[in-house]
């Protein structure tokens, strides 16, 4: 608990000078004022974050993925197996699934970090790191997820493992894997902020109408048992929440105690974001929402954060296939913004 009450209040406001700055030379390019619309907030963003030594800042970006299984699968909530946790976080390490194909081609750096899969992935990958404090949470409609102590501990691996990279990357994006996990973070949102269980709960994986229902059961019934409503977000986390969550928690509290910009995308992913912003609210400036998720609740997350993300892919995959996309964008803002000329400098090249 000491890290993590230690790197909350590490984190500090954006830098308004430098975004003043920013804006300045934005306005002074030779172009209509606010044309280049969030390309020039993502730059601006920057300027917050990365202050006078922005424009040099690393643009290869690191993708992490968190992977856990989830116990409240035991209880019908999910259309596929418990394997396919394992199984598929192993194609992303072989570049086969989705997000390993795409960050290839982008040419993004993956790293899948085992946050709690229940076996284990028995072939060596060096982008493959094991920071779990247990193999799948417990199934909270009988018990509680975790103990308090497991929970802390997830997130703070996540702080430690952004700690780790920070020298090596500027901007970093997240994803996650694991059956069941819209199960854990419907109910932790549903915690959060008390919102109606039909606006939270969707079908995830694709889920038949009955399933839905013992789905929203489900976490009604255990929200009231462990009266999570009453609870911190730590609280919450353990007693309704999974690894990856609490992972991605951590993540998003390290990112901003680093001053890091990290892209978010997925509905898994948003409610880790939004917890991080419960614990210290200054995280959300170090936050970029990329993509719009497929799930109802993610319009509440979005509702919350007083965010709303550029990209509607109609993506539901998970995995933070929308976040990379958005690693050209910000490539292309910092380059545009860093080469386009003012109106004087165009004149004085090409008036002759």
């Amino acid at each position: 608990m000491k890290r993590l009450e230690e790197s909350l209040k590490e984190i500090t406001v954006l830098n308004k000078n430098s975004m003043n700055k920013c804006q300045k030379i934005w306005d002074s390019k030779m172009k209509p004022v606010g044309s280049l619309g969030v390309m020039e907030n993502i730059v601006l963003k920057l300027a917050g974050i990365f202050e006078d030594s922005f424009e040099n800042i690393k643009t290869k970006g690191c993708h992490i993925v968190a992977a856990a299984d989830n116990g409240i699968i035991d209880e019908g909530v999910s259309s596929c197996p418990v394997e396919y946790t394992r199984i598929v976080s192993e194609a992303m390490l072989n570049n086969t699934a989705a997000i390993g194909i795409m960050c290839n081609t982008l040419g993004i750096d993956l790293k899948v970090v085992d946050t709690g899969i229940k076996t284990e992935i028995k072939r060596k990958y060096p982008n493959l790191y094991e920071m779990k404090v247990m193999n799948g949470t417990e199934n909270f409609y009988r018990t509680p997820a975790m103990t308090m102590e497991q929970a802390v501990g997830a997130v703070e691996n996540g702080i430690f493992f952004m700690e780790e990279l920070e020298n090596d990357y500027d901007i970093f994006s997240t994803g996650e894997m694991g059956i069941g996990n819209t199960t854990t973070s419907s109910a932790v949102l549903y915690s959060l902020t008390k919102s109606s269980i039909e606006e939270v709960v969707g079908r995830g994986g694709g889920l038949s109408d009955e399933s839905l229902i013992t789905k929203k059961k489900v976490i009604f019934e255990s929200c009231v048992k462990y009266n999570t409503f009453q609870l911190d977000t730590l609280e919450i986390l353990a007693d309704v929440g999974g690894l990856d969550i609490a992972f991605l928690t951590g993540l998003y509290i390290g990112a901003a105690k680093c001053r890091k910009l990290i892209l978010v995308d997925g509905f898994i992913s948003s409610v880790a974001a939004l917890a991080a912003c419960k614990l210290n609210p200054l995280v959300k400036d170090y936050l970029l929402i990329t993509h719009l998720s497929e799930e109802p609740g993610m319009k509440i997350v979005l509702r919350e954060l007083g965010a709303e993300p550029f990209l509607n892919m109609n993506l539901r995959l998970g995995e933070g296939t929308g976040a990379v996309l958005a690693y050209p964008i910000i490539k292309s803002a910092l380059e545009v913004y860093k080469n386009m000329k003012t109106p004087e400098e165009v004149y004085k090249l090409f008036s002759e």
